[in-house]
């Protein structure tokens, strides 16, 4: 109907109470929002909705790392109001993924982190037994024991054996016989013994020939470098009578007893006896060493 001349169409609005309503709804909806919460959250924990407290970051980042830590991660944890992740170098792309749904403003993120690693014990660190100081050579086994070697004239010193740091390493040590200057101690500690010689893994045993190139990694000398100039030599150390030896045109120093000889490829050459003059440097082959110990060597 038209509206007569001076009068005013009249037009009905939802009530007060009506409006008023609706707007607390929605606000509500976009205050749970804002928090993280969602009607039906996802099995998938990267596709939560973003979060807005650290101790919720948290635990999303300890789920999603749960199966399996990406490269590049070095650790991360709550530090006041933000979740502080630290990293290797730059983030990688199975790095960000972990971020996905998560404010930017709730992380803080460092580059330059170390990669964390286990404390163990490798061939070529210092080990000390009472007041000796000798080498770990290799990583050995017998069944599910594992056993470190060293020289013989080392574990003649003492039965007990401690790594560069003063940890026990393990107490028992032996010494083979029959003129074989190797002996190996037990790993009776928590610490793992690697298959790994410094930074180069153990692959094998197969023999350099006379000529080839081999070092020695000792705890004085480090990492020393040469040539085999003979095999199967007998040796005289104090009156004693060695067989078998294997002579090295490398300089050593007091120390480096119980040192692994290896190549650059890792192929376990033998453990350090002594020296002669000059830079003569004498080890007892690999496979020597260990059927003389009744021991398997630990490969990478």
């Amino acid at each position: 109907m038209a509206a007569l001349d001076g009068q005013r169409t009249a037009v009905r609005l939802p009530g007060f109470r009506t409006v008023l309503r609706a707007l607390l709804v929605l606000t509500a909806a976009a205050a749970l929002t804002g928090a993280g919460v969602a009607a039906a959250s996802p099995p998938d924990p990267k596709a939560a909705a973003p979060l807005a407290a650290p101790a919720a970051v948290m635990a999303l980042l300890d789920a999603r790392t749960a199966a399996g830590m990406p490269a590049g991660l070095a650790d991360y944890g709550i530090e006041g109001d933000v979740v502080d992740v630290r990293l290797v170098g730059d983030p990688s792309p199975e790095v960000t993924a972990l971020f996905d749904g998560i404010d930017p403003a709730l992380l803080r993120l460092e580059t330059g982190a170390g990669v964390p690693q286990h404390q163990a014990l490798r061939g070529g660190q210092r080990i000390t037994g009472g007041n000796t100081r000798c080498t770990l050579g290799f990583s050995a086994g017998s069944g599910a024991q594992d056993w470190i070697i060293t020289a013989g004239h080392c574990t003649r010193e003492s039965d007990e054996w401690l790594d560069d740091t003063g940890e026990v390493i393990g107490d028992g040590a032996k010494t083979a016989g029959n003129g074989v200057d190797v002996g190996a101690v037990p790993v009776t500690s928590s610490t793992a013994a690697l298959p790994e010689v410094a930074s180069v893994p153990v692959r094998g045993t197969v023999p350099a020939p006379v000529g080839s190139a081999v070092c020695l990694y000792g705890s004085t000398s480090g990492k020393a470098c040469g040539t085999v100039s003979a095999r199967n030599r007998t040796v005289n150390f104090d009156g004693q009578q060695q067989r078998g030896m294997v002579v090295a045109s490398i300089c050593t120093a007091q120390g480096d007893s119980g040192g692994p000889y290896i190549t650059a490829d890792g192929q376990a050459q033998g453990v350090h006896s002594g020296a002669g003059n000059g830079c003569t440097a004498y080890f007892t082959p690999i496979d020597q060493a260990l059927s003389s110990l009744g021991l398997t060597l630990r490969t990478a």
